[in-house]
């Protein structure tokens, strides 16, 4: 059950960032040629960066800026967020042939909002594991969720 769980998780997240890219091509922010194909593909190829490159990403991007981190109070994370997330979408234009950025924060701040609301709204909690982790490490009971999806 959890497997079922999980591949719908990550279905949902998908058409979101198919939505984002769709969002983001209609304020010509990027350049898909209005095939349909091509979106599914590049929501496909996002999805797969996202889980498999972007924890590895992350974890170098926050290392390299420790010291922005510490002068900001944290708040830089947010900006590491956002180059990942760039990164991510410029990877994707590189290994893409009919699928081009055209302006690349404008579409890296539209995929990610569109894809951090839509998750949001039906109720996936991106940090869950983070969590749990952090629970299991002070030895304390993770909480009981209503609806744990």
């Amino acid at each position: 059950m959890q497997v079922i769980r999980r591949f719908g998780v990550l279905i949902v997240e998908w058409l979101s960032l198919a939505l984002g890219v769709y969002i983001a091509g209609h304020f010509g922010f990027i350049n898909y040629h209005e095939d349909y194909n091509t979106l599914a593909v590049v929501a496909v190829v996002l999805g797969i960066f996202n889980s498999f490159l972007r924890p590895f990403l992350l974890a170098i991007f926050l290392i390299v800026s420790i010291p922005i981190l510490i002068v900001t109070l944290g708040l830089g994370a947010y900006i590491v967020l956002f180059l990942t997330n760039g990164a991510i979408l410029a990877l994707t234009d590189k290994l893409l042939s009919n699928f081009e950025v055209n302006q690349w924060a404008y579409a890296t701040i539209t995929i990610s909002v569109c894809s951090w609301f839509l998750t949001s709204a039906v109720g996936i909690d991106q940090l869950k594991p983070l969590r749990r982790a952090q629970a299991a490490k002070d030895g304390k009971e993770p909480p009981k969720d209503v609806i744990d999806i």
